[in-house]
């Protein structure tokens, strides 16, 4: 069944048959609809370790589409975004993950652009969340040490804490260590989710 598209149509999310969102209305012409892909968590990992590209827009022609509901426009079966054009009227399927796209403009151009510029590659120095987050993993690994040796040396916690042997030593080591642990991988592969 075809779909005619409407200015309505403007804003709603693309869905496969599977129920996954691939995009967002743009635009909308005649007999096409110019949809915006939307990045899913495989897309946003293969940006942020492998500097691949998320992929421009595409162009939905009304024999793509089964359904339009008030809410979203609802794919026909066998549809792969892989063959879908661009605005461009190439195939969105790129072989060079590392080449812009002819039909990549405006919008698209700038959200690669930002999502380059934010991945900057792994590492625990990129914003303040990480920056605290690799401060809180390495005094966590002091602590941890400070907990072993005090254990080791059976004496007491700096001073002024209860009396520690190796056992009770190395359980303070591995709570420590646990916590460094995870403030680390924070620092590293975390991002926050509030400003964005």
């Amino acid at each position: 069944m075809c779909a005619n598209f409407t200015e309505d149509d403007i804003g709603k999310p693309v869905e496969r048959t599977d129920g996954k969102v691939i995009g967002t209305v743009q635009s909308v012409d005649t007999a096409t609809a110019h949809v915006e892909p939307t990045p899913d968590v495989v897309d946003l990992l293969k940006v942020r370790f492998s500097g691949a590209e998320i992929g421009g827009p595409f162009i939905l022609h009304e024999p793509d589409v089964r359904d339009i509901s008030e809410t979203r426009v609802h794919l026909a079966d066998g549809f792969s975004k892989a063959n879908a054009p661009t605005p461009a009227g190439e195939p969105t399927a790129q072989p060079d993950a590392e080449s812009e796209p002819a039909g990549a403009s405006g919008s698209a151009g700038a959200q690669r652009a930002d999502a380059d510029a934010d991945a900057g590659g792994i590492g625990p120095f990129n914003t303040p969340f990480q920056i605290g987050s690799a401060v809180v993993a390495g005094l966590s690994f002091l602590i941890a040490v400070v907990f072993l040796w005090t254990g080791y040396q059976e004496s007491e916690l700096l001073l002024v804490g209860p009396e520690l042997d190796i056992i009770s030593g190395t359980a303070g080591l591995m709570l420590a260590a646990f916590v460094g642990t995870v403030a680390l991988i924070a620092a590293v592969y975390m991002e926050p989710g509030f400003d964005h």
